[in-house]
């Protein structure tokens, strides 16, 4: 069972993943930027395909292109044009209604509050999700089918839950707040493509290491402190070419002893099985102090998964870093920038970088 921490890195590796297949993250309804067609499309598409909701709405906005002229038809001519999205007397009702309401109570405009979107008729809080996200970029968890399948796939919660609201609430925390939309609508994509309801393609699925990754990363007890730092001190040592000058390798080795007997350090760790396979250390104050990945391992990502989980457990939005001209790719990769100030110690020349989401 995965741990908060370890489900918010995990789910943050799957938004990076999905983005890389997926780059536009599209409603797969073709509401044409008008919120009115995507309330309207949002109802019907309940039980029904989206492809046959576009194909049927063609018809639907030729022949009612504004929120008033539906609310103005009759009622039986709006369902022999919806007819085949099934359950057509209900939804006809219905976005008669919700067309009704949208022009004579709001001018046109669909409201960006999830409490005055659910006082329309038919729209649950999947439909208003939609609404919030597409429409005004809101955080918005659209927990549909794909979204409930998948993410209990992932291990986001006892996989083959079925309700929305659950589904809903957990991965508004695990997810990032402006990642929540996209992430929805990338999952409608994948779930088509790949992660389908009956024989799934795991063969072929692009996430497959992520779903099924044996690695895992969690912050460790103080009790590892002392292996971390013989890792990190391990980098140094065993290089061919030494990266530092005598006197800096004297100076970072006694900083090591220092921070050893002080033990003043937090340390996350990447596990294979059992082997420690990558640490990355942050000192009082945010300031990131060592990190090492096995060179076996450098391709999987384990600094960024090391990273997020640590940023993921503290309220502060900043960290630091001073680092040596060999570590400035790494830091930079986890999304450091250099700042202007550089500090000459024994021969190295170290940059300050800083993190700021």
């Amino acid at each position: 069972m995965l741990t908060k921490g370890e489900k918010k890195e995990k789910i943050l590796r799957v938004v990076e993943a999905l983005k890389k297949i997926y780059p536009e993250a599209l409603c797969s309804l073709n509401y044409e930027g008008d919120g009115y067609k995507l309330l309207v499309m949002g109802r019907l598409s309940a039980q029904c395909t989206d492809e046959r909701v576009n194909i049927v709405c063609k018809d639907l906005f030729k022949k009612y292109p504004s929120a008033k002229s539906l609310a103005d038809a009759k009622l039986e001519d709006i369902e022999v044009i919806i007819k085949p999205c099934g359950l057509y007397k209900m939804k006809a009702k219905n976005i008669k209604e919700e067309a009704r309401k949208l022009h004579y109570e709001y001018n046109g405009i669909v409201p960006n509050t999830m409490d005055k979107l659910l006082e329309f008729e038919g729209v649950g809080r999947k439909i208003a999700n939609l609404l919030l996200g597409d429409l005004y970029g809101l955080p918005a968890v659209v927990a549909d089918t794909h979204c409930m399948r998948i993410c209990g796939r992932l291990g986001m919660y006892k996989e083959g839950q079925k309700d929305p609201l659950k589904t809903e609430i957990i991965m508004s925390e695990l997810l990032p707040p402006n990642e929540q939309s996209d992430f929805c609508h990338r999952m409608v994509l994948f779930g088509r493509e790949f992660c389908t309801a009956k024989s799934p393609k795991c063969d072929t699925c692009p996430i497959k290491s992520i779903c099924k990754d044996e690695i895992t990363v969690k912050k460790l007890s103080k009790s590892y402190n002392s292996v971390a730092l013989d890792l990190v001190w391990q980098v140094f040592s065993e290089f061919e070419v030494p990266v530092f000058p005598k006197e800096g390798a004297t100076e970072y080795k006694r900083i090591i002893e220092e921070t050893r007997e002080k033990n003043n350090i937090i340390f996350y760790g990447a596990f294979d099985k059992k082997r420690l396979v990558g640490v990355l250390g942050m000192r009082e104050n945010n300031h990131i102090g060592y990190f090492y990945v096995d060179s076996a391992y450098h391709k999987r990502g384990i600094g960024k998964r090391l990273f997020n989980l640590m940023r993921g457990d503290y309220e502060k939005k900043t960290f630091t870093v001073n680092a040596a001209p060999y570590g400035i790719p790494i830091y930079t990769r986890l999304g450091f920038l250099p700042t202007d100030t550089q500090q000459n110690v024994n021969g190295v020349i170290f940059t300050p970088m800083k993190y700021e989401e």
